[in-house]
């Protein structure tokens, strides 16, 4: 397996919220069973830290980037990509790694006409902020705030 360089994680930390401090890191086996594996161990770890509904969104926010980092960064089953989870007590950051060849962001996703798209739509509208950075390999990271516990 290829391993990804541990400066790929956390790229934006000084953009961070008070509050969010890193607290796993995952590195995941890639190919098509990545996104089955990212939203288990992801739920798994946050199921009793946020609401229902927040997990239900991180779930299918973790799930369309480890999806684009297979498909588009061509991470395969001989790869690995790197999950970074930060939690504070009202945000969470996820990045998702990959070795792959990077590409822009666009300002407001739209489909494609040719299908496809999708993915950073309900990236874009279930998260607070997102973004990409291609500095080493390629990481996209979003935000999101968290509805209190209780």
């Amino acid at each position: 397996m290829t391993a990804q360089p541990d400066p790929q994680g956390f790229l934006m930390r000084g953009s961070w919220r008070a509050g969010a401090v890193p607290s796993h890191r995952l590195e995941l086996r890639g190919g098509t069973d990545a996104p089955t594996e990212a939203r288990r161990l992801v739920v798994g770890l946050l199921a009793d830290r946020v609401t229902a509904s927040d997990l239900a969104d991180v779930e299918v926010l973790v799930s369309e980037l480890v999806t684009n980092a297979v498909r588009h960064g061509r991470v395969g089953e001989d790869d690995t990509l790197v999950v970074h989870l930060a939690l504070g007590e009202d945000v969470l950051r996820v990045e998702v790694c990959d070795s792959g060849p990077g590409f822009s962001g666009p300002a407001v996703p739209r489909p494609r006409p040719g299908g496809g798209g999708n993915g950073l739509m309900l990236v874009d509208r279930l998260s607070t902020a997102w973004g990409v950075s291609g500095d080493d390999g390629t990481c996209v990271w979003f935000e999101r705030e968290l509805a209190p516990l209780g």
